[in-house]
C-alpha cells in the first residue's frame, strides 16, 4: 500500500486503482528504532485473519467459561454441515443488537486496517469474521439482523474509531488503544503503528445539559381509551461532539475521510412508569438516554456556488441509534448529503444540510416500549414476542445553524424518520402467523439551541427536543406519541 504525501486530495493512478486511503497533510515520521518501526506500507493478511480468529474463540470462551451462557456452549452439532442453518430475525437485548454488534465487528475491520488491509479487504474480512461467529460460535439460529449490524454496521464504527484512534495519539498512547484496542494485536505481530495522519478534528466540543421532560402517549381506538401522560422531572446528559474535516469544504472519493459524531448518555428521575422486563421497578424510577449519532461522506465534491459559500455533496451513511426511556430508534441509512456555508461581511456564518437516505434496516419501539397495558400487547403475549420492529424506509435529516464572529449561535435541527415494519415481525401474533402488525411507523426529532459565548471555549445554552410519533398498522390499534425536553447546559468548545 502506497501513502499519497500531499498537501492536495490528488492522488496518483496506482494509489486510485489500489483503492487506498489518501491524506491531506503530511504524515509524522515514525521513529526506526526501538521493537515498532517504520510502517512500509505492507498487507499483513495473516495478521487481520488471526486476529479474527482469536477474538471470536476468546469471546465464545468467556461467554461460555466465565459467563456460563448456554447459547456460547457450541459443538459438533453446530459445527456439522453449518451452512444448512436457516437464519432468523433474533430479538435480543437493544444494546447488544446495535450497538455491541457494531462493536464487535468494528474489531475485525480495524485489525484488518491497522493491518494494511484497504477498506474493501477489512470489509470483507469483517463479512467473515461476522458469519463465523453466528454459524460456529452460537447455538442459537444465524441471526439476519446481526449479520447486516455486525458488517455493514461495523463499517462507519471502526472507521470512525481507526481514524479516531490517530488523532488520539497525539493526546496519549493509552486513548489511541482505547479507541483502537485491535492495535495491542496488530502492533505486536507487525511492530508497526497503522498508517494514517492526525490533525484533522474540525470541531471538538463536550456538553453538560440538565433539564426535564414531559410525555404523552394515545392509542387511537383503543377499546380502554389508553392514555397516559409521563413526567421525567430532572436529567443530565452531557455529550460529546466531533467533526472530522470540513463537511462544507471536502471533495475526495475517500470514504469517511470526512465524518460527524455525536455520543449522549445521560441518566436522571424516572416516571415511575417503565418497561416491562427483568428490571422493571429500577426502569420505573431511573431515567436514561444513550444516543449515538454520526454520517459520513462515501465520496463527496466541492462545487463552486459563487464567493462566501462554501459548498460539498455527496453520499452518506447514517447510522442513528436512540436507547430512551421513551422510546427506541436505530437506522443504518445510505443515502446522499448537500451541505453549505455562506460567510457574511460580518464575519458571522450560516451553515445548513439536508440529507436524504434509505433505511437498509433499522428499528423502532413497539408500542411505547414495553409499558404493559393489556395481555394483547404485553411483551409476553404467547411467549413469542419483543419490544421492538424491524424496519426498512426513509430518513432524512435536516440542519441549519447562524453562528456569530464570537461563537454566539441559534440552530435547528431535525431528523425525520418513515419506517415499515415488514413482515417476519416477532413480537405479535395472532392465530400463530408471525408480523401481521404489518404498519407505517412515522417519527419526527426536532431539536431548537441558542447559545451564548462567555469566551473562546466556555458557552452556555438553552435547547428544547420534540418527539412525536404516528404509528398506523395493519390490525392493532394506531399509537401517537409526544415527548418534549428542555435542558440549559455549559459547553466547552475544544476546537
Amino acid at each position: 500500500m502506497q501513502l499519497a504525501v500531499s498537501q492536495s486530495d490528488e492522488t496518483s493512478e496506482q494509489e486510485k486503482a489500489d483503492g487506498e486511503i489518501t491524506f491531506s497533510v503530511m504524515p509524522k515520521p515514525q521513529e526506526s528504532g526501538g521493537f515498532l518501526h517504520e510502517n512500509d506500507g505492507k498487507k499483513h493478511y495473516l495478521t487481520a485473519v488471526g486476529l479474527v480468529a482469536f477474538y471470536n474463540v476468546f469471546l465464545c470462551s468467556w461467554n461460555r467459561y466465565v459467563g456460563g451462557r448456554d447459547w456460547a456452549k457450541v459443538g459438533p452439532n453446530e459445527w456439522n454441515r453449518f451452512w444448512e442453518r436457516e437464519m432468523s430475525w433474533d430479538k435480543d437485548w437493544y444494546w447488544t443488537n446495535f450497538v455491541l454488534h457494531p462493536y464487535q465487528g468494528s474489531f475485525y475491520y480495524m485489525g484488518a486496517r491497522a493491518s494494511n488491509l484497504n477498506k474493501l479487504e477489512s470489509f470483507a474480512l469483517t463479512v467473515l469474521g461476522s458469519a463465523s461467529w453466528e454459524y460456529l460460535c452460537e447455538t442459537n439460529a444465524p441471526s439476519k439482523n446481526d449479520m447486516v449490524y455486525t458488517t455493514v454496521g461495523a463499517f462507519p464504527v471502526g472507521e470512525m474509531l481507526y481514524r479516531l484512534s490517530l488523532e488520539g495519539d497525539e493526546i496519549s498512547s493509552l486513548l489511541g488503544f482505547a479507541l483502537n484496542p485491535t492495535r495491542l494485536w496488530t502492533q505486536l505481530f507487525t511492530r508497526q503503528k497503522p498508517l494514517g495522519t492526525s490533525g484533522h478534528i474540525h470541531e471538538l466540543s463536550l456538553k453538560l445539559p440538565m433539564g426535564t421532560a414531559f410525555a404523552h402517549v394515545n392509542l387511537i381506538d383503543y377499546d380502554g381509551d389508553y392514555d397516559e401522560t409521563e413526567m421525567y422531572p430532572i436529567f443530565v446528559s452531557p455529550e460529546l461532539y466531533v467533526v472530522y474535516n470540513d463537511p462544507y469544504r471536502h471533495d475526495s472519493n475517500d470514504p469517511y475521510s470526512q465524518f460527524s459524531l455525536s455520543f449522549k448518555a445521560g441518566a436522571g428521575k424516572g416516571s415511575g412508569n417503565g418497561a416491562d422486563c427483568a428490571f422493571a421497578e429500577l426502569d420505573k424510577n431511573l431515567y436514561y438516554n444513550i444516543r449515538i449519532l454520526s454520517d459520513g461522506m462515501m465520496f463527496a465534491r466541492e462545487l463552486d456556488r459563487g464567493e462566501n459559500k462554501d459548498t460539498s455533496i455527496g453520499m452518506v451513511m447514517e447510522y442513528d441509534f436512540d436507547w430512551h426511556s421513551y422510546y427506541l430508534l436505530t437506522s443504518l441509512a445510505p443515502g446522499f448529503a448537500f451541505k453549505q456555508r455562506i460567510t457574511n461581511e460580518d464575519d458571522s456564518t450560516f451553515e445548513y444540510q439536508t440529507h436524504l437516505a434509505a433505511i437498509l434496516l433499522g428499528t423502532s419501539d413497539f408500542y411505547y416500549y414495553r409499558r404493559y397495558f393489556d395481555e394483547k400487547y404485553s411483551e409476553d403475549a404467547k411467549g413469542l414476542s419483543a419490544p421492538y420492529n424491524y424496519t426498512i424506509g426513509f430518513e432524512t435529516k435536516l440542519l441549519a445553524k447562524y453562528k456569530k464572529k464570537d461563537g454566539s449561535n441559534i440552530g435547528v435541527n431535525f431528523r425525520g424518520y418513515a419506517m415499515y415494519d415488514f413482515y417476519d415481525q416477532l413480537q405479535y401474533l395472532e392465530n400463530g402467523e408471525r408480523g401481521t402488525q404489518l404498519g407505517w411507523e412515522f417519527i419526527g426529532i426536532t431539536s431548537f439551541s441558542a447559545e451564548l459565548a462567555l469566551n473562546k471555549k466556555v458557552r452556555i445554552g438553552l435547547e428544547d427536543e420534540l418527539y412525536t410519533k404516528y404509528g398506523i398498522y395493519h390490525n392493532i390499534d394506531d399509537v401517537f406519541q409526544v415527548m418534549n425536553s428542555t435542558s440549559v447546559y455549559a459547553k466547552i468548545q475544544a476546537k
